[in-house]
């Protein structure tokens, strides 16, 4: 398994370091941190309602984030196959229960994050591939890497949380995404997550301008 920092670290190539904030290793989490357990309680999640959309994290309790939109779609048998022949040709051997994938993650082209099903609502196992295109022929096999992930659905907001480190991310389409700081805190309070410190998408717009100054 892999923290889902690591995981967005390799998954979204355009990571943004949050300045001056360093999130607490195991065993010094926030005293009041939610837990996954809590976090799925109850959720409500059907990957029908967020496939074929264009989604954008609009608040992250973690190190890093993904910047531009992301796709989920439902996975299709050919596409399940396709991607179990990579994996079995990086990691052979390796027990999956491939009849439970449901859906992929696109974050941009060369990465691809399967789901399978993980007993509840929301609740997956991830496999996370990482094509490493390099100048060299032929190109390396690809990293794969694994996450246990949460999702759930609160009224237009996807939450996402990481079982590993505690981290998680609150997403929205890309068509209703908050356009203030105080619209992306109250949206992401929905979500229903607390414990690392919090930021916005806004606050890595600012610090882009800033930077480029």
């Amino acid at each position: 398994m892999v923290s889902c920092e690591c995981m967005f670290g390799i998954v979204l190539l355009s990571a943004v370091v949050m300045s001056g904030v360093v999130l607490a290793q195991p065993g010094l989490y926030p005293a009041n941190i939610t837990t996954c357990e809590q976090f799925e309680r109850g959720a409500r999640f059907n990957p029908y309602e967020i496939v074929d959309s264009m989604w954008k994290i609009f608040y992250f309790w973690s190190n890093t984030t993904e910047v531009y939109p992301i796709i989920f779609s439902l996975a299709a048998k050919t596409r399940v196959q396709k991607f179990r022949d990579v994996f079995e040709t990086v990691s052979p051997g390796e027990e999956v229960e491939w009849h439970k994938a449901t859906l992929v993650m696109e974050p941009r082209p060369g990465i691809e994050v399967m789901f399978l099903y993980a007993g509840t609502p929301g609740a997956f196992r991830a496999i996370i591939k990482h094509e490493r295109r390099t100048k060299e022929r032929p190109h390396p096999l690809p990293l794969i890497k694994f996450a246990d992930v949460r999702m759930k659905l609160v009224s237009r907001f996807l939450g996402m949380m990481c079982c590993e480190d505690l981290t998680a991310f609150a997403l929205v389409r890309v068509g209703e995404i908050p356009k203030t700081e105080e619209l992306c805190e109250k949206a992401a309070s929905f979500i229903g997550y607390q414990g690392h410190p919090g930021r916005s998408y806004i606050s890595i717009m600012n610090d882009q301008k800033e930077e480029e100054l």
